[in-house]
């Protein structure tokens, strides 16, 4: 007795065989999809909070909220100012007497001083950010910018083409496993001898780190510069450093002496020391690669 077949040809028993078989495929792609599907809505609400701060109404205020707590553009470009040197130093220097790169990528542009400057200085430069209407200003003022997210865009980027990846005031917005993420990208854009450079307000000024860090409500947490060093050094980059910057005025005469300009130094120092540090590392060389 034979068993029946169907048009094909198969059996019964191997037409549901194959059914199963595919069910489990489908079922297995679906759960797949199921999970990538969590991790967008994971990623649009990261994004939205970032966007929209606490939420709409705060987005409403954005703008204004910067201009009063991040200072006028006037003076953020003024402190920006101090990174030139390092800027020349890098772009169009290539590496091992390889091509040069491309120039600066900086991500969370903002209200796009950083691009200007460097426009003004004639360093070629593109930024990116998620606020619409950072972007659509700094379009308006013929910058290079694009909306969008910093670490998808960094890998979007061909790799070991930049010489300067800069992220200003972006860090302490994101949760570690964005900013290994972040670094990761950064790592994979740039040529070999190029730059990542973070800077964030710097948490061993206890004014900062008790108050003024959280006069923006979008801060996660302050990064302390030994964490974020380790982190830059952990994610492959090579002569780490940690600068710190800005100083507060302090109201302390240095004109006593012994005990008590001891003292007041110190006092001086951590409430009102460097308010920001930037940590720089750089990609290996190609000639140092194991």
């Amino acid at each position: 007795m034979t068993s029946s077949t169907d048009a094909d040809g198969l059996t019964w028993a191997e037409r549901m065989g194959a059914l199963e078989a595919r069910v489990h495929d489908l079922t297995r792609d679906l759960v797949k999809a199921s999970q990538r599907v969590a991790e967008l809505e994971t990623e649009l609400r990261e994004l939205q909070v970032h966007v929209e701060g606490n939420g709409p109404r705060f987005a409403a205020l954005y703008a204004d909220f910067t201009d009063r707590f991040r200072g006028s553009t006037a003076e953020v470009t003024a402190k920006l100012a101090v990174y030139l040197p390092d800027v020349r130093r890098l772009v169009g220097a290539g590496a091992d007497g390889g091509a040069a790169g491309t120039g600066v990528v900086d991500v969370g542009s903002g209200r796009g001083e950083w691009l200007a400057l460097l426009r003004e200085a004639g360093i070629p430069a593109s930024g990116v950010d998620v606020n619409h209407s950072f972007v659509e200003a700094g379009r308006r003022r013929g910058l290079d910018l694009v909306q969008g997210e910093a670490v998808a865009h960094l890998e979007g980027l061909p790799a070991d083409t930049v010489d300067l990846v800069t992220a200003f005031h972006l860090i302490e917005h994101v949760d570690v496993e964005k900013l290994l993420a972040l670094l990761a990208a950064a790592r994979q854009a740039l040529r070999p001898g190029g730059c990542v450079l973070l800077e964030t307000p710097n948490p061993s000024n206890l004014r900062m780190a008790a108050c003024d860090f959280y006069n923006d409500p979008t801060h996660r947490s302050p990064l302390p510069p030994a964490l974020t060093e380790y982190l830059v050094s952990a994610s492959g980059f090579v002569d780490v450093e940690v600068r710190p910057l800005n100083p507060g005025r302090s109201p302390f005469e240095s004109a006593g002496s012994g005990t008590d300009q001891q003292v007041e130094r110190l006092v001086a120092l951590t409430l009102y020391g460097p308010q920001d540090y930037a940590v720089l590392g750089y990609k290996r060389q190609t000639s140092d690669r194991g």
